[in-house]
């Protein structure tokens, strides 16, 4: 209970606290593109956690406009459906902790969400709404990579605005459940999807049957065998800094925190603190 409030409190400071831009940006995809495609690759990318950047809301328009911006890669985005069938950000069932209103997002029109307000930093004097998960890609097209987490959504309809939007090379549909995972690629082969892995033999299983471009994997597993595993078939590694790394970067303890992911060979890290990260990164010459 006492770790689960202190990360209440750490993750609450992420909003309430900025750390200054360090690269000003349009976006680059192709170059992201290249980067992500070429096993070679010495680049680390880094994924904004909900497009998180602690100047911004979760899963809003601003926070991916300033991902952009700032020289984030990826931005990983949440999707959720209405109760009128519109695909929108949400990372949670409820829009309890991050709106100024409460109960399930599913039983909320689109209109209905329209009239609430995004939770936003102290300093943040901008309304921020809930947004369609067209706005967000219409937004991203041609600048920045997107992870799709798909939370709560008919995969036809998210491949259908996938097209609509022109965004499939910058894409990747993301899930744990190879259900799923068929089911987009049974509807266009050439989407990319990015499994997520629990285990060693997880990762063999995936290799084999996907042959996908990005694992996802977690720390409790990222040993040299899975990492050469992984290389060895031509992905790249995704993983996470959020919790403990994110944490011991925040407090100031960076090398300490995101070291042990770049020494394992990640390619990709997914954090909360994408300044920090990148920071850390140009300073170890990996950007």
């Amino acid at each position: 209970m006492r770790l689960l409030l202190f990360f209440t409190f750490v993750s609450s400071l992420f909003f309430s606290c900025n750390n200054s831009e360090i690269v000003t940006s349009t976006g680059n995809l192709n170059q992201i593109l290249a980067e992500f495609h070429n096993p070679a690759s010495q680049k680390v990318l880094i994924a904004a956690h909900r497009a998180s950047n602690r100047k911004f809301p979760e899963n809003s328009l601003a926070a991916i406009q300033h991902s952009i911006e700032t020289g984030v890669d990826i931005i990983e985005i949440d999707i959720r459906t209405t109760k009128d069938g519109k695909l929108v950000l949400m990372h949670d069932g409820t829009i309890d902790r991050t709106t100024n209103s409460e109960g399930e997002l599913k039983n909320f029109s689109y209109a209905e969400l329209l009239k609430l307000e995004l939770d936003k930093a102290s300093d943040d004097t901008l309304i921020h709404r809930i947004p369609l998960a067209e706005e967000a890609l219409k937004l991203a097209k041609g600048k920045i990579m997107i992870d799709l987490d798909i939370k709560e959504v008919y995969i036809k309809d998210l491949v259908e605005l996938v097209h609509k939007t022109q965004t499939g090379k910058q894409a990747l549909f993301f899930d744990s459940s190879f259900e799923i995972l068929d089911s987009v690629l049974i509807l266009d082969s050439t989407l990319m999807i990015m499994p997520r892995a629990h285990s060693l033999k997880d990762v063999k299983i995936i290799m084999n049957k996907y042959h996908p471009p990005v694992i996802h994997i977690d720390p409790d597993f990222y040993t040299k065998e899975v990492v050469n595993t992984i290389k060895n078939g031509g992905a790249k590694i995704w993983i996470n800094a959020l919790a403990f790394p994110d944490i011991k970067a925040y407090i100031g303890l960076v090398d300490f925190g995101y070291s042990p992911l770049i020494e394992g060979g990640a390619n990709i890290i997914q954090t909360d603190l994408p300044l920090t990260l990148h920071q850390f990164l140009k300073e170890k010459k990996l950007r």
